[in-house]
């Protein structure tokens, strides 16, 4: 079952959790790292994992 997401709500806690690894990189950069990546994944029926693919895909883009 789909729940009803805040985009701007997860794309704040991807960029808090992320920002304490990775404190040499600017916020606004992992915030719009996060953005695009949830923006890849926003036509999807099942949202419950948006959060964590959201993440996972960012810090995925850091380390490259």
């Amino acid at each position: 079952m789909a729940t009803n997401i805040d985009p701007d709500e997860i794309v704040k806690q991807v960029t808090d959790r992320i920002s304490e690894s990775y404190t040499e990189v600017n916020r606004e950069h992992i915030s719009s790292l996060a953005r695009e990546e949830l923006e890849k994944i926003s036509s999807s029926r099942v949202t419950d994992y948006f959060a964590v693919l959201t993440e996972r895909a960012v810090r995925s883009r850091l380390k490259a």
